[in-house]
């Protein structure tokens, strides 16, 4: 790949902006913000802290050491330092995720644990759509999104619905093709009968069609309620970003 004197330039200037305001974040008081405001801002420094990690140290080549370069890139916040992990599973209050098993086993294994002042930036209540916010830059991550406390209820509910249609599909036997992030999130809140009619709610008219349609002949053949497939988590590398103009970007 080659990259022309213009490009690296922007590329350097942007860079220089980017290690200014990661310095301005030492006099951030996270305590002062209210919730809204404290969602948009841990989910954004979260995927600019992965973002940031992969440029240092490269693209993990597992699962465990992904789980290690969550642990070791931080940023220092109001004084202290906070890791990615940190923010995923104390500040966010995310559950371990059942869809990656290797991670939820480390997570098991080390208990992340914060200063009680530090406690403090916390969200009170944990809000799983948030699970379709964060990024590790991977193909069955949700793409990264610029997320404002204005908004943020709203762009989270969005960010579901890019995801179901990024992601879900219909297989060349005409089977359902599900992510495991997404068949995870369901769990205790759609049975699997009704996970199709539920994902057709985000779906244009069109795709709502297929889906419904690819269902009914699955269910017609067989007697099993799943009329569709879960996908394992994929962790080839890849980022898709969603400007605030709609139009998205792949990186991989």
């Amino acid at each position: 790949m080659s990259v022309g004197e213009k490009q690296l330039k922007y590329a350097t200037g942007a860079l220089k902006r980017f290690r200014l305001l990661v310095e301005q974040l030492e006099k951030v008081n996270p305590a002062c913000l209210n919730t809204n405001e404290r969602l948009a801002f841990w989910i954004n420094l979260y995927n600019a802290i992965i973002m940031h990690a992969y440029l240092a140290y490269g693209v993990p080549k597992s699962e465990m050491k992904f789980s290690s370069l969550m642990q070791k890139a931080a940023y220092t916040v109001g004084g202290h330092l906070v890791s990615a992990a940190d923010i995923e599973y104390v500040i966010l209050k995310m559950r371990p995720p059942a869809h990656r098993p290797q991670i939820t086993l480390v997570i098991a294994l080390h208990k992340f644990k914060l200063p009680e002042e530090q406690r403090k930036y916390s969200i009170e209540n944990a809000e799983p759509l948030v699970a379709f916010a964060l990024s590790c830059g991977m193909h069955s991550s949700p793409a990264v999104r610029i997320f404002r406390p204005e908004n943020v209820v709203e762009d989270l509910q969005n960010s579901l619905k890019d995801y179901i249609r990024a992601s879900v599909g219909i297989s060349s036997k005409g089977k359902l093709l599900v992510p495991k992030l997404l068949h995870s999130y369901t769990k205790g809140l759609v049975e699997d009968s009704m996970l199709p009619d539920w994902i057709c709610r985000f779906l244009s008219p069109e795709q709502a069609a297929m889906v419904q349609d690819c269902s009914s002949h699955h269910k017609q053949r067989l007697l099993s309620p799943r009329s569709f497939t879960v996908l394992p988590f994929d962790s080839t590398f890849r980022y898709l970003f969603l400007p605030e103009n709609g139009s998205s970007q792949s990186y991989a």
